[in-house]
């Protein structure tokens, strides 16, 4: 990264929008922070500098503000949100994401909450969900986890006045999502790519701003959780996907033939997947491995246009073989969309 002094608001405006990312605090990579950028005469003193310039730079560019490194706070510019927020979703929008139960009913409601009122004060937000008394507390862990998830972003600070019009004290944080704030700019990129090529796109990027960091470090410091995604791009994913026997007979279909062509209702699948297919009650088991030999086959129905995806079976399995008991053992409790394939279900079929 060349290096840079932050002395104005238009210098700090200037470095959103060349590097893309731009952490508030130090971190594990070194020289990546507005922290080690700014002299120490207007950092947090009485002279104006990135402490109270924090709105101003969020409404200039548009960028996205919030605590997604390390728990700390960044700026991420327009240009490079939608494919940050891809990766660190994984593909997934918050409804899809509570469907398939990986997200907390406590999540659930503070993001409800928070996108029927965007944007919204923290102080706001707090009083309408009764945060803070006894049997509704965490909104502090609650409100950092979606914003390191990407469904929520801070969209200005706001001070409050006296009664002379005087702003005093802390800049009040204003929660807004990414959707909201953005508008289509941001929703119509936002789940162009895999989310695996939203992370290696972003992963090249940062080699770009640090040849001599290895891409080990930069990988945990990009996942924040100090994981890599679940699959590098070009390798395939796992799928479990339901199939109700109410709307159609799957079973006889693949006595018939191994080619199948299925809604496709996650963009996210790809060529190549496996997908594990879960027949509902009365069946309650996983019965067929397949993969995907096709994605994005339009249909038109007369509710509209959607997606189809062409399947081949590769495997029938015995109905005791992972049964829905068993895979309630196995911490999978339902199977109502498209959902990752756990490695202890996979383990369950193939020993």
């Amino acid at each position: 990264m060349r290096d840079f002094t932050i002395r104005t608001q238009q210098d700090l405006e200037n470095a959103v929008e060349e590097f893309g990312i731009l952490p508030f605090f130090s971190n594990s990579i070194p020289g990546f922070s507005i922290e080690e950028h700014t002299p120490a005469e207007i950092w947090f003193t009485e002279e104006p500098g990135p402490w109270e310039w924090k709105g101003p730079v969020i409404r200039a560019t548009g960028c996205a503000y919030g605590k997604f490194f390390e728990h700390k706070a960044a700026y991420i510019s327009r240009k490079w949100f939608p494919d940050f927020a891809n990766f660190r979703r994984d593909g997934y929008d918050f409804d899809a994401r509570f469907d398939d139960e990986l997200a907390p009913y406590k999540d659930n409601a503070l993001y409800t909450l928070l996108d029927e009122n965007a944007p919204v004060l923290s102080r706001d937000l707090k009083r309408l969900g009764h945060y803070g008394k006894k049997e509704n507390s965490g909104f502090d862990t609650i409100i950092s986890r979606l914003q390191a998830q990407c469904y929520v972003v801070t969209s200005d600070f706001v001070y409050m006045k006296d009664r002379y019009g005087k702003e005093y004290g802390w800049g009040v944080a204003e929660y807004s999502t990414p959707e909201k704030m953005m508008g289509e700019e941001f929703t119509s990129r936002v789940y162009q790519r895999s989310p695996e090529e939203s992370f290696r796109v972003i992963l090249e990027h940062l080699k770009e701003l640090f040849p001599e960091v290895d891409e080990k470090r930069l990988t945990r410091f990009l996942s924040g959780s100090g994981s890599a995604p679940k699959a590098q791009a070009g390798e395939e994913k796992n799928w479990l996907i339901p199939s109700n026997p109410k709307m159609y007979d799957i079973i006889k279909g693949f006595e018939n033939t191994d080619v199948h062509e299925w809604t496709q209702s996650n963009p996210n699948i790809r060529i190549g997947d496996i997908i594990y297919m879960y027949v509902g009650v009365p069946v309650g088991a996983v019965l067929f491995k397949c993969q995907v030999e096709d994605v994005n086959i339009p249909w038109q129905t007369e509710r509209g246009m959607k997606t189809l995806m062409r399947l081949r079976k590769l495997k029938t399995y015995s109905r005791d073989k992972l049964t829905r008991e068993r895979m309630r053992e196995l911490g999978v409790v339902n199977c109502r969309g498209p959902r990752f394939m756990p490695a202890e279900l996979i383990n369950e079929l193939e020993k």
